[in-house]
C-alpha cells in the first residue's frame, strides 16, 4: 500500500527522485542484518554488565549530585555557588545555601567557573580547576579547607570531609536505603524489555523493509549509548566520543524513520530534512536539544501532511498510531529535557531526587511509546492486534512493577526489623524470604493482571468468551435455530473482527455472514477447503482461514458442524489469543445447537401431533354437526307421513 503523496518530479539535470525508498536487496539486507545482529547483542550485554558494575562495585552515589561528596550542592553552570547543603555534616561545618566558594587549600577561583566538557577540557592545566575537580570528582576521604563568601559579603573559613556519607545521611533522612542511589538515574532500563522486543519485531517482521529496519536499529543503538552501557563500555576502554558518537547516530536514525514513515516516500524537501539531520552529531547542551525538538515537530508535521492527502480509512487509521506514539514521544521527552534543566535549580536533596526519578521515567515511557505506536502501525497486523499489543504490555509492566515492589518492600521492611532487634543489616535473610515471596506471589499477580488486562484493553475478545456462552444458553431455550446461530456469527465477527462468517451443521451451510449461502457450497467444493475437517487453521485460505470444529461434550465423538471464520479486514488471520477464545467457546456453542436442534424437533413433533388432533377434532366436529342435522331432520319427515 503506498500513500497519495505527490512527487516533485524530476530533478535539476534530468535525474528523477525515486517515489519512495527501495526494500533492501540481498547484499544490503545481509550486511544491515549482520550489522543488526551485532548491535541487538551489544543492547542486551550492555546494559546487564552495566547494571553489574553498579551493583558491585564501591558505592559512588555522590556522583548522582554534583558536589555532594563535600557535603553541598552545586550546578555545571556554576560550580562555585552552593545550592543546598546535604547532610547534616557540612552545615554544621558552617556552609551555608547561596554562598560562594572563592579558594579551596588557599587556590583562589575563578568568578565563574562551570564544569561542562567543554570547560573542563578548555581548563585542564589551571591550577583552579584541578583543584576544583578534585573536591567535586575525587574519590579519597579527606578534610578539605575551603574559603567562602557570605551573601552578606563576609568571607570565612570551613573544613568538610568528603565521601560518600553525605548523601547517604540525605537518603536516610528521606527514607529511602542509600544503595538504592545508585539505581536512580536508571528508571529508563525498565522500559528496554519491551524496546528490545519491539526492535526484534520491527527488524524481523520486515527484515527487506528500510524504515522499519531503521526505526529499529535507532531504538538498538539508544539503548547500547545509554546508561548503564556507557558505563559498562567506558570500563572497558571505549573512548566517550565514541559513545557520543553512537548515541547521536540513534537519534539521527530515529528522526530520519519518522521522516520516512510509513513507507518510505520521497520528496526533496523530505530528503533535505534527512540530510540536515547529521548535523546533530556536532551540536552539544541547549543547541543539540532545541535542534531535536524542531526536527520531531517537523516529523509530526509530515505525518499531519500524510494523514491529510491519505483517502484509505486503513491507512489513516495506521498514521494515526503513529501520530499517537510521535506525538506522544515528542511531548514526554520533551518533559524529560526540561526535568533534567530544572534539578539544577532545586532547592532541597528531596527536590532534585524526584526531578531525577521524574526525568528518567519520562525519558522511559517517551521512547516506549514511540515504539508502541510505531510497532501497531509498521508490523503486518497493526490495525487489529493493538489491543493485544497493550493487553501483553500491560501485562509484562505491571507483574514486573509488583514483584519489584513487593521483592523491595519485603526486603526492606526485614532488614529493618533486624536491624532494629539485632543490629544487624548484613544478613541475607531478607533477601532470600524477599525473592520467595516474590516467586510465590506471581501466579496469583499474573492471573489477576491478564484478567483485568483483557477486560480493560481486549473488551471484544473478553465479550466473545464470557458473554457468548450466557447468551446462547438463554437462546436455546427460547430462540430458533437460525435466529442463534446470526446471534453467534454476529458476535464472533465483533469479538474477532472478520470480515466474512458461516456455520456449518450436519453437513450444511444453514447461516453465513458478508457473502451468501451459496458462496459457502462454492468454498466447499474448491481445493482449499478438501481438508476443512482437519485443518482448524490454514493460512494460505482466503476465505475461511480459521475452521472451529464444534463437538457437543469433550469426549472423542464427531463434530456435530463448523464454525468457519474469515480473515480481518487487512488479510491477516485472527491472532492465536482469538483463536483460543473461539475453541474455547466452540463446546458450549455445540451444546446449544444439539439442544436447540433437539427441542424444535420434539416442537415439531408436538405441532405435527396438536396438528393431527385438530384435524381429528374437526373431523369429529363435522360428523356430529352433520348427525345433528339427520337427527332434526327424520322427525319432520315422519309427522308429514302420517298427517298425509
Amino acid at each position: 500500500m503506498q500513500l497519495a503523496l505527490a512527487n516533485t518530479g524530476p530533478a535539476r539535470g534530468g535525474w528523477k527522485l525515486p517515489s519512495s525508498l527501495p526494500p533492501f536487496n540481498t547484499l544490503t539486507h545481509r550486511l544491515f542484518t549482520a550489522l543488526w545482529v551485532i548491535t541487538f547483542i551489544l543492547a542486551i550485554a550492555g546494559p546487564l554488565a552495566g547494571f553489574y558494575l553498579r551493583y558491585t562495585e564501591q558505592a559512588n552515589d555522590s556522583q548522582l549530585l554534583l558536589g555532594s561528596r563535600a557535603g553541598f550542592a552545586v550546578s555545571p553552570g556554576d560550580a562555585t555557588r552552593i545550592r543546598f547543603t546535604v547532610g547534616p555534616r557540612a552545615e554544621k561545618a558552617g556552609v551555608v545555601a547561596g554562598d560562594k566558594i572563592v579558594a579551596i587549600y588557599g587556590v583562589p577561583l575563578l568568578a565563574r567557573m562551570p564544569v561542562d566538557e567543554k570547560s573542563l577540557a578548555l581548563h585542564a592545566n589551571d591550577p583552579a580547576y584541578i583543584t576544583l575537580g578534585n573536591l567535586l570528582f575525587g574519590s579519597d576521604v579527606a578534610e578539605v579547607p575551603l574559603t567562602i563568601r557570605g551573601r552578606d559579603g563576609r568571607v570565612r573559613d570551613v573544613t568538610v570531609t568528603t565521601g560518600e556519607q553525605h548523601v547517604d545521611a540525605a537518603a536516610r533522612a528521606l527514607g529511602v536505603a542509600p544503595r538504592w542511589l545508585r539505581f536512580v538515574d536508571l528508571m529508563h532500563v525498565l522500559a528496554y524489555p519491551f524496546l528490545l522486543w519491539a526492535a526484534w519485531l520491527l527488524h524481523r517482521r520486515n527484515a527487506r523493509d528500510a524504515v522499519s529496519s531503521i526505526l529499529s536499529l535507532a531504538v538498538l543503538l539508544t539503548i547500547a549509548a545509554e546508561q548503564p552501557s556507557s558505563e559498562f563500555f567506558g570500563n572497558w576502554g571505549l573512548p566517550l566520543w565514541v559513545n557520543v558518537a553512537i548515541y547521536d547516530l540513534g537519534n539521527v536514525l530515529l528522526l530520519t524513520g519518522m521522516l520516512l514513515f510509513p513507507h518510505g516516500n520521497l520528496s526533496w524537501r523530505r530528503l533535505a530534512a534527512i540530510a540536515l539531520l547529521p548535523g546533530l552529531m556536532f551540536l552539544h547542551g541547549a543547541a543539540y536539544q532545541s535542534y531535536f525538538v524542531c526536527s520531531m515537530i517537523v516529523a509530526v508535521l509530515s505525518l499531519l501532511r500524510c494523514l491529510r492527502l491519505t483517502q484509505s480509512s486503513d491507512q489513516r487509521q495506521q498514521i494515526r498510531w503513529a501520530l499517537f506514539g510521535i506525538t506522544s514521544y515528542a511531548v514526554l521527552r520533551t518533559i524529560s529535557i526540561i526535568a533534567d534543566n530544572l534539578k539544577w535549580s532545586a532547592g532541597s536533596f528531596g527536590q532534585q531526587l524526584l526531578i531525577e526519578i521524574a526525568a528518567g521515567i519520562t525519558f522511559a515511557l517517551a521512547v516506549l511509546v514511540l515504539q508502541f505506536g510505531l510497532l501497531i502501525a509498521l508490523v503486518r497486523y497493526r490495525l487489529y492486534d493493538a489491543e493485544f499489543v497493550i493487553s501483553k504490555s500491560a501485562n509484562v509492566a505491571l507483574i514486573t512493577l509488583g514483584v519489584a515492589a513487593v521483592f523491595a518492600g519485603t526486603a526492606d521492611g526485614l532488614k529493618q526489623i533486624v536491624y532494629n532487634y539485632y543490629g544487624n543489616t548484613g544478613s541475607e535473610g531478607p533477601i532470600i524470604f524477599a525473592a520467595a515471596l516474590s516467586t510465590v506471589l506471581v501466579n496469583p499477580m499474573q492471573e489477576r493482571v491478564t484478567r483485568w488486562s483483557e477486560r480493560r484493553f481486549q473488551r471484544n475478545l473478553f465479550l466473545l468468551r464470557e458473554d457468548l456462552p450466557e447468551v446462547i444458553r438463554d437462546m436455546r431455550e427460547t430462540g430458533s435455530l437460525g435466529e442463534m446461530l446470526d446471534e453467534i456469527l454476529a458476535r464472533v465477527d465483533r469479538g474477532v473482527r472478520a470480515v466474512r462468517s458461516a456455520m456449518l451443521v450436519n453437513g450444511c451451510a444453514l447461516r453465513a455472514r458478508g457473502l451468501q449461502i451459496e458462496d459457502v457450497e462454492a468454498w466447499r467444493g474448491t481445493s482449499a477447503a478438501q481438508d476443512y475437517k482437519r485443518d482448524k487453521c490454514e493460512p494460505k485460505d482466503r476465505t475461511f482461514p480459521i475452521r472451529i470444529p464444534l463437538v457437543p461434550s469433550s469426549d472423542d465423538e464427531e463434530p456435530l458442524g463448523f464454525l468457519l471464520v474469515g480473515p480481518r479486514p487487512d488479510g491477516s488471520i485472527p491472532s492465536h489469543d482469538e483463536q483460543k477464545a473461539l475453541r474455547e467457546v466452540s463446546e458450549s456453542i455445540a451444546r446449544a445447537i444439539r439442544t436447540v436442534i433437539k427441542r424444535e424437533a420434539r416442537e415439531q413433533q408436538v405441532g405435527e401431533l396438536i396438528a393431527a388432533n385438530s384435524r381429528r377434532i374437526e373431523q369429529l366436529e363435522a360428523l356430529l354437526a352433520s348427525n345433528a342435522v339427520t337427527s332434526r331432520q327424520r322427525p319432520r319427515t315422519a309427522r308429514s307421513s302420517n298427517s298425509g
